[in-house]
């Protein structure tokens, strides 16, 4: 069987273990874990559609082993036997599907909220303050208790019992989480670890209490259990943080007690740095590679490598060049879990690729519970494997090409319907085409090119350039037509608004030639990733916004990001401003305290939301005995909501 990518797909020790590939599942966790703390049926399901992906290896994440490391109330509590039993349907669950199981033993260390863990101050190397919760809503400084060595060996134990009731469960082996500044990390860092003991100080010292951990669980569970240390190439602090240096010289340490390495980077206290451990948009893809190759070069055991991927040629060529023996994806295998599986099958075309958006983490933070934008079936595992097959295949027709009507094409097929698309326009992706020009945003233009190609292998009937009618869904007789004809951006009758140098964001996002100095008139999201887009061409950029703040439409994990890019790129924000007139020399405005404001600009940008194409959709309406509108021509919307809805639509239809 000749392979697109030999060496990716080539199997691969760990210890005593064999992994089928060398592409896995990075330590993840959902919020929808039980009140006790143990897994439920919803994130057994999750685990395991990874594993029926085809990943060689699915570990859990976010396992507490100890009742002073718990950090958010949604974590699994590894520290008493009432885990056992989910963990073994988890277990069983992942090896149905032929991968191997392992479990992430954490200890929040600095970064836990006294209200999880007995209201005490939270442990750590040395004490210190420390902002808890700053990714919620109201976030509260502490000031740690620094660890005695009696604590210290408590909790080592916990890491120990932890280990042996996994393998109990029948996990394969374990993962020790010795980075992002949890607790192990936090010793490693000279940044947190500020001690004058045997335990602070040297990079022989800083790595004690790791070590502590290893021969503890070792002890616990064995020599042939195998043992994955995850651990930072470099903390990413300015200054006084554990480098790549020190890194590679701690794993020379540890490597006696592990089986493999995995490297990630950053200090989940600092919340800029989540940009960096959870890469978004704006970090190439594959920015810690540097890190894992450095280590690997250093020690015998497999290293594993994290950051952004989604492209399997670009995954074979880290594994063929020797930077680093396996992938781990984290939020890619969120937005396609079947990507392993495509790359085998030779349709690696199809993949669909991760947004790195933030929409799961903003939906575990905010609701317990992951959603991903580009597939409709995250968080719904569980309860999508009873959908029953169809009784009686229909004619469908979907009129709209954009992203909600390609997956309901696309999900009409699958379950077996006659499907025909009709695009009025000579290209699919609707809205999203404008991507193709903006640099941070191409992996959304990739996602039309994965739906497209699915659409292609399905056999789906498309009819470009052709608007469904009225006229024409009657000739076709069809038993169901899905409305998604997407929306209109809105173009407010400004004075001055149809003098020609004024433009809507579509327009400049797709090329439109555009002067030095910009105003961007409307502050939401398609706003300022279009003024980020024009700073980063070297324009000066001005976002003008009626409401007290940017991107107000953002999801909470992304509304972090923006004001970093929009401070690092010199966009210039005025909010609480209304728009009085366009002019030929620039914008004629209302500050927030009522004063008249002047900015000048050669161009200007209109980006104030859009108007749904419902009056469209309803001449449908009765041209078939099912009619479903969806996404935005039913209210605007982000891309989740409009591949959800079509997934829905085409899946539920009568």
């Amino acid at each position: 069987m000749k392979l697109d990518f030999p060496h990716l797909y080539s199997p691969i020790k760990i210890g005593n273990l064999t992994l089928r590939n060398r592409i896995v599942s990075a330590p993840s966790s959902q919020g929808d874990v039980e009140n006790d703390g143990t897994l439920s049926k919803y994130n057994i399901a999750y685990f395991g559609r990874k594993a029926k992906g085809g990943m060689a290896l699915v570990t859990v994440g976010d396992g507490i082993v100890h009742p002073t490391g718990q950090d958010h109330p949604k974590q699994v509590l590894l520290y008493t036997d009432a885990c056992l039993p989910s963990l073994l349907r988890c277990a069983e669950e992942i090896h149905k599907y032929g991968a191997l199981a392992s479990y992430e033993l954490s200890h929040g260390g600095l970064v836990c909220d006294p209200a999880f863990i007995g209201g005490r101050r939270p442990l750590s190397p040395s004490s210190m303050p420390v902002v808890i919760g700053f990714q919620t809503e109201h976030p509260i400084e502490v000031v740690s208790e620094e660890l005695t060595e009696e604590m210290m060996l408590e909790i080592a134990q916990g890491y120990a019992d932890a280990a042996a009731r996994v393998k109990k469960a029948g996990f394969d082996m374990a993962m020790v989480h010795g980075s992002h500044g949890w607790l192990i990390s936090q010793f490693f860092s000279p940044w947190t670890n500020k001690r004058q003991d045997k335990y602070g100080g040297s990079v022989e010292n800083r790595a004690r209490f790791a070590i502590m951990v290893l021969e503890k669980i070792r002890a616990a569970v064995g020599p042939r259990f195998p043992l994955d240390f995850r651990i930072n190439g470099r903390d990413g602090v300015e200054e006084g943080g554990l480098e790549i240096e020190d890194s590679i010289e701690i794993c020379k340490l540890l490597e006696p007690y592990v089986d493999s390495f995995h490297v990630s980077s950053c200090l989940h206290m600092i919340p800029s740095h989540q940009d960096i451990m959870q890469s978004t948009i704006f970090q190439p893809h594959s920015h810690l590679l540097h890190l894992a190759t450095a280590i690997k070069q250093a020690v015998k055991v497999p290293v594993t490598t994290v950051g952004g991927f989604s492209d399997l040629s670009m995954m074979e060529e880290a594994v063929a060049s020797g930077k680093a023996d396996i992938i781990a994806l984290g939020r890619q295998a969120l937005a396609d879990p079947d990507i392993v599986k495509k790359g085998w099958f030779g349709q690696a075309d199809e993949v669909r690729p991760c947004q790195r958006c933030a929409t799961c983490q903003a939906g575990r933070f905010t609701l317990s519970a992951a959603r991903c934008a580009v597939n409709p079936i995250i968080g719904r595992e569980y309860e999508v494997q009873f959908i029953p097959p169809i009784e009686h295949k229909r004619k469908v027709l979907v009129a709209g090409g954009g992203p909600g009507g390609m997956q309901a094409a696309i999900t009409a097929a699958r379950r077996g319907h006659d499907v025909t698309l009709y695009e009025k326009d000579g290209i699919l992706g609707g809205a999203l085409n404008f991507a193709r020009e903006v640099s941070f945003k191409h992996d959304l233009f990739r996602l039309i090119g994965a739906m497209a190609a699915e659409l292609k292998r399905l056999e789906v009937k498309v009819k470009m350039n052709t608007p469904l009618t009225a006229d024409l869904a009657k000739s076709e007789s069809p038993d169901v037509i899905i409305a998604a004809l997407g929306a209109d951006a809105i173009r407010p009758p400004f004075p001055g608004i149809d003098k020609p140098h004024v433009f809507m964001a579509e327009e400049v996002d797709r090329g439109a030639a555009v002067g030095e100095k910009i105003v961007v008139i409307g502050g939401g999201l398609v706003g300022v990733e279009t003024a980020l887009h024009l700073a980063m061409q070297g324009k000066q950029v001005s976002i003008v916004e009626m409401l007290p703040k940017i991107a107000s439409d953002a999801n909470i994990r992304y509304s972090r990001t923006y004001p970093w890019e929009i401070e690092k790129w010199g966009v210039k924000v005025y909010t609480g401003t209304k728009c009085n007139a366009i002019t030929d020399k620039g914008l004629d405005a209302t500050d927030s305290e009522g004063k008249s404001l002047f900015l000048p600009a050669d161009t200007i940008v209109i980006s104030v939301g859009m108007r749904s194409r419902n009056d469209e959709a309803e001449v449908l309406r009765f041209c078939a005995p099912q009619f479903i509108p969806i996404g935005n021509c039913v209210r605007p919307g982000v891309v989740k909501d409009a591949i959800r809805a079509g997934y829905d639509a085409a899946t539920y239809l009568d």
